[in-house]
């Protein structure tokens, strides 16, 4: 594969760290470093009840170890360990995403993943007022409020301080601990962790805690109150990424971008509602030396030309609803792209089929040194294994700059 920038040729192989920092710093890396974002599966391929792997961490790191070095290895652990050991489940869904949690009921559970009743809602149309009004100190504060009130709502309690100092507070150090932890045991093996933390955006986290239906009323109604309590979430959720980052020593921090694509709402609504929070969270990062990483969930076609006045070195990572080859051509001089082999693939393809879709993502995405490849999203439960190792043999095969 040849270079399409003008940096000279690479003269040494790197190492997983050094590929994929020069690719996320513009440089030009040995060759494209393949990073797919692996949960579910693990428990699948290894045969794990996911019950059993969402609840202990022993059984967790068991099924990921098997799989990573069975499978891969890949370029940089990509996943998310703090939703282990109930009941941890309330932190990372009720303050990440505004909502309840459907677990599996026991061991005996072998196909039921994690589910997010999209009718429980924990937050009220009252709610936006409440962030833009409150008077708390701080910066972090209130977003530490919001999230607080939501992991309340799934305990059904009021979110007094009884609430914070008791439950809140002790579940977020624990989670930070173990997070820690466990990025550490990957770093001590030279796979350099992929993220320092992730966050879903405000805009989203107001989409997914009001319900789809009552939001997109609110969207009419109040969207106004939307604006302003988005870019006051955006304040202080920017803060305690950085503060996350620095404690878990990874200098990338992932957005979560579920509810932002041209599939929930119009470019003008993205543009004016959920675009300021989203580029004041990533000059924020950018200025303090992090990297911005933006989770794109569905498709963001309309929104591409908008993107260009994030940060340079901005990473997005597309899930396949996405043109990726278009993305580039916008997107690819300046921002790093990322993904993007779509479930349908990874679970029903041939293994020849996925080699062929990664070996054309490499070299027309991968021409300028600043792709990532991945799969669209995360890696389906029911993937096939040798699909999996398909995509990331490719990158071996093919992703070599001369």
């Amino acid at each position: 594969m040849e270079s399409g920038r003008e940096k000279g040729s690479v003269t040494q192989y790197m190492t997983a760290t050094e590929r994929l920092a020069a690719v996320l710093d513009g440089e030009m890396p040995d060759r494209v470093p393949c990073v797919p974002l692996v949960y579910y599966f693990a428990a699948h391929y290894t045969g794990t009840p996911f019950h059993d792997y969402m609840t202990d961490m022993k059984v967790f790191r068991r099924a990921m170890d098997i799989c990573f070095w069975e499978i891969g290895p890949w370029d940089a652990f990509y996943t998310e360990p703090i939703t282990m050991e109930a009941p941890d489940y309330d932190m990372t869904y009720g303050a990440g995403t505004g909502m309840k949690t459907g677990r599996p009921a026991g061991s005996g559970e072998q196909s039921q993943i994690l589910q997010l009743p999209e009718a429980e809602t924990l937050m009220g149309e009252d709610g936006y007022a409440a962030i833009s009004s409150h008077g708390f100190a701080g910066i972090a504060l209130p977003y530490l409020r919001f999230v607080s009130e939501l992991v309340a709502g799934v305990h059904d309690v009021p979110a007094d301080t009884r609430f914070w100092l008791g439950t809140f507070m002790p579940h977020l150090l624990r989670m930070a601990v173990r997070y820690v932890s466990e990025s550490e045991r990957w770093r001590m093996r030279g796979i350099p962790p992929f993220i320092g933390f992730s966050i879903e955006a405000p805009f989203d986290t107001f989409s997914m805690s009001r319900g789809l239906i009552d939001f997109s009323r609110d969207l009419r109604r109040r969207a106004d109150e939307v604006e302003e309590a988005s870019m006051k979430l955006a304040v202080g959720l920017a803060k305690t990424a950085g503060y996350l980052c620095r404690i878990a020593r990874t200098r990338r921090f992932l957005l979560l971008l579920h509810r932002s694509s041209n599939d929930f709402i119009s470019p003008r609504q993205f543009k004016d509602l959920a675009y300021p929070g989203l580029e004041y969270i990533a000059r924020y990062l950018d200025k303090r030396g992090i990297v911005p990483i933006l989770h794109c969930d569905g498709n963001w076609d309309s929104n591409l030309e908008l993107m260009l006045g994030l940060p340079e070195g901005t990473c997005f990572q597309f899930d396949s609803a996405t043109n990726i080859f278009r993305a580039q051509e916008v997107l690819g001089d300046r921002f790093g792209i990322m993904g993007d082999v779509s479930p349908v693939m990874l679970c029903l393809a041939s293994p020849s089929e996925v080699d062929e879709y990664c070996k054309n993502l490499v070299e027309k995405v991968g021409k300028n040194g600043r792709f990532i490849l991945s799969s669209g999203c995360e890696v389906p439960s029911t993937a096939k294994a040798a699909n999996v190792k398909a995509m990331v043999d490719a990158v071996k095969k093919y992703g070599w700059y001369h």
